[in-house]
């Protein structure tokens, strides 16, 4: 079900032009007959159909924005360690 999910969602401009470009890959190797070139069409159109292309876009590494509740000082206070 997920795997379906990902086919569908998250089309945007990037996504149909990674899509394209493995597709124009897979099919001039296909039709000039080179093994190597298929594998890499496939894997290029495989991974452009099932990824975001967004490092961390599943929100697996997504972290937020975590508030600090403890109040900020007013004044900040320097202590000079030495001099040349």
């Amino acid at each position: 079900m997920n795997l379906i999910h990902r086919l569908r969602s998250g089309w945007t401009t990037l996504k149909f032009v990674r899509v394209g470009l493995g597709s124009l890959i897979l099919y001039s190797s296909i039709e000039s007959g080179q093994v190597a070139g298929i594998v890499l069409g496939s894997l290029f159109t495989a991974i452009s159909l099932f990824t975001d292309g967004i490092c961390c876009a599943g929100g697996a590494c997504y972290t937020g924005n975590k508030k600090n509740n403890s109040s900020t000082p007013s004044t900040i206070e320097y202590e000079e360690l030495g001099t040349k």
